[in-house]
């Protein structure tokens, strides 16, 4: 038993080594705290995310580039106006002869100039520009679905990653009361020991359990720092950044959604559906400017000249006005219309067959993610339960020990069951806030705290 007993010694003192740095950053050291970051809401950093997101931000960026293409869109049958001014100089030289044969040169000076101002006005195109616009529009409800679908992203992945926090500080704290009770377990097999009412290898195994929870809550305080990197990045910062987040209201013990209205709303709400939607009307579009295209081509248009300054005097203050017509037949093109009408013919049913794959998608997503937060709300409870029913059978195993009934893997069987139910309580509440969060995501509704389980 002696070398047993050593390693053991070498062991807890190995892990306490180990600890030193950590106890500078946890314990003692740890920053006042006037000098500790205020505490980060949920509501706030969802707010921070979307606000300084660079997925967000090139995603309203692509926004205003689609408004101001459909601007260029609207502009095929707009009016325009223009100011044109013309002007030539230059000069002519000759030479003249008389009848006594005497040559003279002669040099002209010629100069012509206008100015004028132009107004046109299309009146038909066949129908090419309410085509275009017709798709710069689809353009522009696609780029809006995306940037909903990127800021709904953006926003689960920040609730995500602040429950994991929240879960990586509870576990941690966890660990530390682990650990204390570990350590108080030395001391009473050692007492024990020193009185003759125990083995030394009471004390052996109490103190591997020591230093076993030392190493857990080592794991638990390096996971406590990964969260808070993942949810920096998440939000947009930089990941090194300090942080503190603050525990949101309790979530209400059931899910108050039923299926069919999470599935309903999913399927008119959820950006997906609008960008499938957007898609049809693109290629709708598309199918429009193949049927012009390959049809007559035919343009009127009315326009007007005003010249109020020329030095003919033929333009000179003269108004001029004009109607134009063109039209274009295409007699033989060797099929290249209708390939291009069937071609987009063939795109706007995939598109209409994708929009329908969507909404059954959207549908399936949202009722996997109910099903999942009902499942996690029944979860909460029984682990409370499992938890008291653990507690319970630990202060039973420790009376046993204090009464010399009870063997120590009595005791440390029954302290490893407890100390799992309070990881499996901590994981099973952050797992429900967790199902919540994603099941608004399923819904396509925004994630905020107050629909999450109430104001913060």
């Amino acid at each position: 038993m002696r070398p047993r007993s050593g390693l053991a010694v070498r062991l807890g003192l190995l892990i306490t080594c180990l600890l030193l740095p950590w106890g500078t950053a946890w314990g003692q050291g740890a920053p006042s705290p006037a000098a500790s970051p205020a505490a980060l809401a949920l509501d706030h950093a969802l707010q921070q995310a979307l606000g300084q997101n660079p997925q967000v931000l090139a995603a309203r960026a692509s926004v205003i580039a689609a408004q101001q293409n459909l601007a260029v869109a609207r502009t095929g049958l707009a009016p325009t106006i223009s100011a044109n001014g013309t002007g030539t100089y230059g000069t002519s030289s000759s030479t003249s002869s008389t009848l006594g044969g005497l040559t003279a040169p002669l040099t002209t000076i010629t100069g012509t100039g206008s100015v004028s101002l132009g107004a046109s006005l299309p009146l038909y195109d066949g129908g090419r520009t309410e085509a275009n616009v017709q798709a710069a529009e689809a353009a522009l409800a696609s780029a809006q679905a995306a940037l909903r679908q990127t800021e709904q992203d953006t926003a689960l992945g920040v609730a995500t990653a602040f429950f994991n926090v929240l879960q990586a500080e509870r576990l941690a704290t966890v660990r530390e009361a682990l650990l204390l009770q570990a350590q108080a377990q030395l001391e009473l097999s050692q007492a024990r020991v020193r009185a003759g009412v125990a083995a030394q290898s009471d004390v052996i195994q109490a103190r591997a359990q020591v230093a076993q929870a030392q190493v857990d809550l080592l794991a638990a305080r390096s996971q406590v720092g990964t969260s808070k990197a993942s949810l920096q990045g998440s939000i947009g910062v930089d990941a090194a950044e300090p942080v503190e987040v603050q525990e949101p209201p309790v979530p209400p013990g059931t899910v108050t959604a039923s299926a069919e209205a999470a599935m309903q709303t999913a399927e008119t709400t959820r950006p997906e559906v609008a960008k499938a939607q957007a898609a049809v009307s693109s290629e709708q579009a598309a199918l429009d400017l193949a049927r012009v295209a390959a049809g007559p081509q035919v343009t009127v248009g009315v326009g007007t000249t005003y010249t109020p300054l020329s030095t003919s005097p033929v333009l000179n203050n003269a108004t001029s006005y004009g109607v134009s017509a063109t039209v274009s037949l295409p007699l033989y093109d060797s099929g290249k219309g209708r390939a291009e009408i069937g071609a987009a013919q063939a795109a706007l049913q995939g598109a209409q067959a994708q929009l329908r794959g969507e909404r059954l998608a959207v549908r399936q997503d949202a009722y996997q993610a109910y099903l999942s937060a009902v499942q996690a709300a029944a979860n909460i409870q029984a682990t409370q339960a499992a938890k008291a029913a653990a507690d319970e059978a630990l202060r039973v195993a420790e009376g046993r020990y204090r009464a010399g009934v009870g063997t120590i893997v009595e005791l440390i069987t029954a302290r490893a069951q407890a100390a799992q139910a309070d990881v499996n309580a901590v994981n099973g509440l952050y797992a429900y806030e967790t199902a919540l969060a994603t099941l608004r995501h399923a819904e396509g509704l925004p994630i905020q705290a107050s629909a999450l389980g109430g104001g913060q």
